[in-house]
């Protein structure tokens, strides 16, 4: 199969409706795209194994430098649902942990596979890769972005709610995050309404709540921002909590625990929530510290919803992604 060179494709985001060459981020793609990624996500729910066509014998990498649970097997799953094979690596059985560029292992990589699939620490990594790249890179978690988990946040959402446009949720705790940073864009690109309850000091990015404000004006959604994790949950109709120490700050573990001690989403928070209201977790959970066992367990969470919606949502995104990576190659 013959691909354009690099130079020649299109820069994300997509048109509305047309398919990014990489998932990044959320912002790669049009509110049109997401939801036709959400509904293909939806049918092959309902019918994983019926999408293979044109893609068996192919090969996907996964290239994972920071542990993962969920994000590694529906990965490798959703590329056997398609009839492909899953190459799995760590960072030190590949040349990079031994000086070989991000760049030149991307360009080795794309000559042997469909899509890469990254999960890294620096966001940099990601697009230094998707520069170089002749077929779809995909962002499994960076410390910037998790757009992956967004798609199955969504996707859980409007399985419960049966819509999305109008929803109101709430994001309680470091609004700087990479799974808050992603969320933002799912509600911005689907005309939800988000409020994110974060302390001093764990702001959201400004370009990328300004970048939201402006998908919003065209979506019908909102996004606002304080300090008070009460009234943040006042209305809303999801609560979504996160761990607080990610797997790159355990320096800051002390300090991060007593800055969001007042964040725990459990019965007393959600005490000031819509009886109906649903909590999110992307998981892992730290039971007791951002999250009780109590609401984590309990008929309101969502949290294993979302975390068996990653598979259909990995297979929506490989599918959508290289089958219009194949599409454009012609």
């Amino acid at each position: 199969m013959t691909r354009p060179p690099p130079a020649a494709r299109r820069a994300a985001p997509a048109a509305d409706g047309e398919i990014p060459d990489h998932l990044l981020r959320v912002g790669d793609l049009a509110p049109e795209t997401l939801r036709t990624l959400l509904d293909r996500a939806e049918a092959m729910k309902r019918e994983p194994l019926g999408w293979a066509d044109g893609l068996r014998g192919g090969a996907v990498g996964c290239v994972f430098e920071k542990p993962s649970t969920r994000t590694r097997v529906s990965l490798a799953a959703a590329a056997q649902r398609l009839g492909m094979a899953a190459v799995v690596l760590n960072r030190d059985e590949l040349q990079l942990g031994r000086g070989e560029t991000v760049a030149d292992t991307a360009r080795v990589l794309s000559s042997y596979l469909d899509a890469v699939a990254v999960r890294t620490f620096e966001h940099r990594v990601l697009e230094r890769m998707a520069e170089v790249s002749e077929v779809p890179v995909v962002n499994a978690l960076s410390d910037s972005h998790h757009p992956c988990q967004s798609l199955a946040d969504l996707l859980a959402l409007r399985e419960h709610f049966g819509t999305l446009k109008g929803l109101r949720a709430a994001f309680v705790g470091d609004g700087g995050s990479n799974t808050c940073n992603s969320f933002l864009s799912a509600c911005a690109a689907t005309g939800m309404h988000l409020t994110i309850a974060r302390p001093a000091g764990y702001a959201t990015d400004p370009g990328l709540l300004d970048e939201a404000r402006e998908t919003m004006r065209r979506t019908g959604g909102s996004v606002s921002v304080t300090e008070e994790p009460e009234d943040a949950v006042r209305g809303a109709h999801a609560v979504y909590a996160e761990v607080w120490v990610p797997m790159d700050r355990r320096d800051e573990a002390d300090e991060r625990r007593r800055r969001l001690a007042r964040y725990r989403v459990d019965d007393r928070l959600l005490a000031h929530a819509p009886g109906d209201a649903v909590v999110l977790h992307c998981l892992p959970a730290v039971r007791g510290e951002e999250i009780t066992s109590e609401v984590l367990d309990g008929p309101r969470c969502l949290a294993w919803q979302q975390a068996a919606n990653r598979l259909p949502t990995a297979q929506a995104v490989l599918h959508a992604l290289i089958t219009a990576a194949r599409r454009r190659a012609v």
